[in-house]
This record gives structure tokens, sequence and C-alpha cells, in this order.
């Protein structure tokens, strides 16, 4: 942590994601998580070997679980290092290094890319072996697969923003609980596209929501930086990051809505 501090701020951020990223991917919550992940895609992939499988949406849902618990996971491991000052009582001597408290958000922000990296890895995986058993993900699978990944950054993104506005190690985990049981009901509604895991059946639907999901990561990324940046320094990305989670959940919302009849809220 030292060497990163001594150099230019543009090779700090790096340096910090290398040091959390390695620690974030080592820790037991989010190994925990990759085993979910890997016993998923184990599965699937026994499916497509033996022959069996059907489509991507009967025989991977356990991959896409697995991944999803991997992301769940993830945002309590962040929340986690995220706290490590405050219940180490290290926040006065981390005050006193030259590098600011939003620069070490960034680069824990950038570190979630590790286990998200993780998860693209294994869903490439999933779709390689896919298309060598004649069971190619199309289109909106991809963009399924591609949402997966993304929605990891978007959690880990909560898990900080938890813990610069709610610190308590406490929280993270009431919040994984819920966002592990939310799934939408019965009958179909509008709002169930705003659902973060929510997989829609068009290509065109699927790609609103990939941008709803990184419209939200950045947004929950401006909010996990607000508590120590400048106001003034996050005006444009806020501005950007909440105007893309608005036009993107319009275009869901719209697109969810039948043509004619009532539109269910």
């Amino acid at each position: 942590m030292r060497a990163a501090a001594d150099g230019p701020r543009g090779s700090v951020v790096p340096a910090l994601s290398r040091v959390e990223g390695w620690q974030l991917v080592s820790h037991p919550i989010v190994l925990t998580g990759l085993a979910f992940a890997l016993l998923g895609c184990a599965s699937f992939v026994r499916e497509l070997v033996a022959g069996t499988a059907i489509s991507w949406d009967e025989d991977g849902w356990m991959a896409s679980v697995g991944v999803l618990m991997l992301g769940i996971l993830t945002m309590v491991a962040t929340n986690h290092s995220a706290l490590r000052d405050r219940r180490e009582h290290t926040a006065e001597q981390h005050a006193t290094l030259p590098v600011r408290p939003p620069v070490r958000t960034s680069g824990l922000l950038a570190a979630t890319l590790w286990p998200a990296g993780i998860a693209a890895v294994l869903v490439a995986a999933l779709a390689a072996i896919g298309a060598a058993k004649d069971l190619a993900p199309d289109t909106v699978e991809l963009l399924h697969l591609a949402e997966r990944v993304v929605s990891i950054l978007l959690l880990g993104a909560i898990g900080i923003a938890l813990a610069a506005w709610a610190p308590s190690p406490f929280v993270a985990p009431v919040v994984a609980w819920f966002l592990l049981f939310m799934t939408p009901g019965e009958p179909p509604a509008a709002w169930h596209s705003l659902v973060p895991w929510q997989t829609m059946n068009s290509a065109g639907l699927a790609t609103w929501h990939l941008m709803y999901l990184a419209g939200l990561t950045a947004a929950f990324a401006v909010l996990a930086l607000a508590k120590t940046s400048r106001p003034r320094a996050l005006i444009v990305p806020a501005i950007v990051s909440l105007s893309l989670v608005a036009v993107s959940a319009a275009a869901l919302f719209q697109g969810a809505c039948p043509a004619v009849g009532r539109c269910l809220l």
C-alpha cells in the first residue's frame, strides 16, 4: 500500500486495485461464491457433455444462479474490505497518507473487476463448450451472460456504497439476504423488467437491460465516492449515470408493456 502511495496519482488506483483485487478474490466469502459458480457451471457442462441439455433457459439456470451467488457474496466481501479501517481503527493513520480516501475507494471499486473477470472466463468457457456441443448461445443468451458479469460489478459497487453510507458489518448481509430472494412474482408486470437479474426475451430489451445495469453500476460507484469526494467532481459522472439509468429504465418499461391493453404496474 505504501509503494502505491509514492507514485503519481495515475498509477495509484491500478496499484491499489491489484492489491485489493487479490485480497478480494482470495477472501473466504468470495471463494464460497466461486464454489457456487463452479458448481452451477459444472452441472450445465455435465448436461452438455451427456447430450441431454435442451436449451440455455432450461438447463443453464444453475450456472446463472451460481454466478449470481458469486456476485452477492462479492458484495458482502467488498463491504467487509471497505470497512477495514473502521474495524481495525486505522482510519486516522490512513488519513495521514498522501493517498486521499476517494482514491482508495476508486481502487476498491476497480478491484471488483477481479471477480467479474473470473465470471467472464467462466461464462465464456460455457459458451465455447455449448457451441462445441451444438448448443451455441444466441444473441439474447449472450446478452444474458454479459448481464451476469456486469451484475457482479453492480453488486460490488453496492457493497462499497453501503460501507460508505451505512458503516455497519450487519447491513450488507441483510441486503444480500433480501437480494437473494428478490424475484418477481406472478402475474408478470412491467416493473419486473427493472429487477437487475430479470431476463428479457428479445435482443432489444436485453440490450437495454444491460445498459440499465451499467448505469446502476456507475450510479452506485458515484454514490460510494460521494462520501469523501468533492461534490463538484462528481456532477458530470452523476448526471451521465442517472441519465443512462432513466433512459434505459423508460425503454424497458415501455417495451415490457403490452402493445394493447392495460399495462400492469
